[in-house]
This record gives structure tokens, sequence and C-alpha cells, in this order.
């Protein structure tokens, strides 16, 4: 897709001597969700703190709304809405208080929509005691609100749900899709599988600081090869499933690896004395540890 909203291009930064990232390149599309997975410090955050130019990068060339993010960055950052990883705020401002700050600092009213306060469950009483003593789900929620309530064209978001509890995840999730389908773009930075499955189409993952994939999660899992587990009524003799590995076995249970097409599989299973037949579909887990395994391997 043409005119990408981030466009980051060989990107790397050093600390010292130390990698943060190294040569990475990817675009992100305009009103998508775009998921960035890794493990804690694999260099999300710090690809984050280089697209908000709050850290310079070493080499490469980052690109916002079509803008080199160095010399526009104010008027890039207006335009965005930005949730750190362990959000935190001036303690000894009230909540209401910490957001009118931030209205003032962008120059727009003071008024939030009221719908953002009752979808996280925060009473007048909530936003109006002093931050430093609100629970870490109260001042998560207190983050969100501050990231949306000027309806960014840009949402950048780092481990967003951290302190959430299910019922609150589910409306984050939702508010997500209520912006994108706004034509919002959302930048998602998350080491939850399971979230970034739910609310991301493409994604991009990345490991000690170098990009290993960038591809669409129904893609990632159509390459992975199928796993399959059965269980056998009774034994049998010379057990061998043509186009499958073996993984693992216990007792009349086994675990396989699925390397071939499964017409020749499924005629020699329809011969087996059949217990229990588990077929799943990959999911991200999968994906994450084939990428991975590698690593854990050397």
């Amino acid at each position: 897709m043409s005119n990408p909203v981030i466009h980051i291009e060989n990107l790397t930064k050093y600390y010292g001597k130390t990698i943060g990232v190294n040569d990475i390149s990817f675009e992100v599309n305009r009103g998508e969700i775009f998921g960035f997975l890794g493990p804690n410090g694999a260099g999300k955050t710090t690809t984050i703190r280089l697209l908000l130019d709050m850290l310079r990068p070493t080499n490469g060339n980052i690109r916002i709304f079509g803008k080199e993010v160095k010399a526009n960055s104010f008027e890039i950052r207006q335009k965005c809405g930005y949730l750190p990883g362990n959000f935190s705020a001036y303690g000894n401002l009230t909540g209401k208080e910490f957001l009118n700050l931030c209205a003032d600092l962008r120059k727009i009213s003071h008024h939030i929509e009221s719908g953002l306060f009752d979808r996280f469950e925060l009473s007048d009483t909530d936003i109006n005691r002093k931050i430093k003593y609100l629970s870490h789900g109260m001042l998560q929620k207190l983050g969100i609100i501050q990231a949306f309530f000027h309806h960014p064209e840009l949402l950048i978001l780092d481990e967003p749900t951290i302190g959430l509890d299910p019922l609150m995840q589910e409306e984050f999730y939702d508010l997500l899709n209520e912006y994108q389908n706004k034509g919002c773009t959302i930048f998602f930075s998350s080491h939850n599988l399971s979230e970034v499955e739910k609310v991301c189409h493409r994604l991009a993952i990345i490991r000690k600081g170098e990009l290993v994939k960038v591809e669409s999660i129904e893609n990632l899992k159509k390459k992975l090869n199928r796993k399959l587990k059965i269980t056998l009524k009774q034994p049998v003799d010379n057990f061998i499933l043509p186009g499958a590995q073996l993984q693992k076995q216990q007792g009349l249970t086994y675990e396989f690896l699925i390397e071939e097409d499964i017409t020749s599989l499924l005629k020699k299973l329809s011969d087996l004395p059949l217990k229990d037949i588990v077929f799943p579909e990959p999911n991200l887990e999968d994906v994450f540890i084939n990428f991975y395994k590698d690593q854990e391997d050397e």
C-alpha cells in the first residue's frame, strides 16, 4: 500500500557498544492495527522512542505521515497518542488535573467525552483523587484516556493492557477497533501473544534488536507445519504415519508434526483404532516459538 503512515528504513540504534535495534525496515499502513512483537529486551521500546524522537538513531531514517521525524518532530507528535510501558504521571496531581495539563500542552479544550471515563469505570471520585493514591489498574486507565482523548491520527501503544482485568481488556480492544474504524492507525507493541493475535492483522517480530519477520498473522500460520495428536484404543505394530514426524509419545498418545499433504495421512488414520484425535489450527504462540526456537537451540 502506498503512502504508509510509518516508514522505517535501515534503522539502527547503539547505546555505546550495545545494540538497541539493528538495521530494521518496515512500514505501517494507514488505518491498520500493526503488532510489534517480541520478548522484553528485544528492542520494542527503543523503536518506539525513536519513532517519537525521544531518541535519535545511530543510522537510518524514520518518516511519519510522509515527513522526516527529526525535522518535523513537534508537528508529528501533535497528531499522535502515546501510552508508554509502565505508564506513570505526576503523583501530587489528581487525575483530572493531569488530563487538563495534557490538554493544555496540546492547546485543546479540557472537555473529554464522558464515555471514555464510563467505559473504563472511572468515576468523578476516581479522577479527583491524587495519582499517587491510584491503584495500578486505575493508573493504566488514566494512561489510556490521555492517549486517546484528543482523537489522534496515530496511536503508539507500549504494553497497553498491563494492570487491566479481563473485562477492561475487552473494553480496550473494542476501543481500538472503534478508533481503527475512524481511520486511526495503531502501532501496538506487546509480548502478550494472545492479545496481538486478537487485535492485529499484520505484525513484525523482533529478536535481539533484529527484525526476523514482517507478515500478516494469517500468512504466518499458513507457513507453519500443522500438529496432530492422537490416542489409540490399543497398541498397533509398526505404527508409522506417512508425511508425519513423531515429536512425542506417552503410552498410546502420539504427537506428530505434519510435513506433507494430509491426504495419505487421513487414509492411514481411518484404518487405526482411534480413541481421540486433535488437529489444532496453528496460533500465534506456535509462530512465535518457531521464530525463537533457533535462538534457544544456540
